[in-house]
């Protein structure tokens, strides 16, 4: 199964990691309840941003991935299960990896690189 979108940026035809990075992002970067047609939608992750990273904001962090993944609004899960996540620390700038199964032929991916 080829996941098939537009880039958001470009305009251009994308596929398969591209995609699924670039609905992560989307949904990541959505605070739950703010779209009124579908309140459902997003994730707990925008009350996170701007505050010091500690162990217990990084397990909330983890969490929210998890739920945001497994939401069904969001419509991944009948596409991709969570396997592991984790932060990447930068300069100036954290960003979150996944490695997530895809249920559709069991093959394991890893979509780095997702903002906060």
């Amino acid at each position: 199964m080829m996941a098939t979108g537009i880039n958001e940026n470009t305009g251009l035809l994308i596929t398969d990691a591209a995609e699924r990075k670039q609905r992560l992002n989307r949904c990541f970067k959505t605070r739950r309840g703010s779209l009124p047609l579908n309140r459902a939608y997003g994730s707990n992750l925008p009350d996170r941003v701007d505050r010091n990273i500690t162990p217990d904001l990084a397990i909330d962090i983890y969490a929210d991935v998890a739920d945001a993944i497994a939401h069904p609004p969001n419509g991944f899960t009948d596409e991709l299960k969570l396997v592991k996540t984790w932060l990447e620390y930068g300069e100036n700038q954290v960003t979150l990896s996944v490695e997530v199964e895809l249920l559709f032929d069991g093959s394991i991916e890893e979509i780095s690189g997702l903002s906060l």
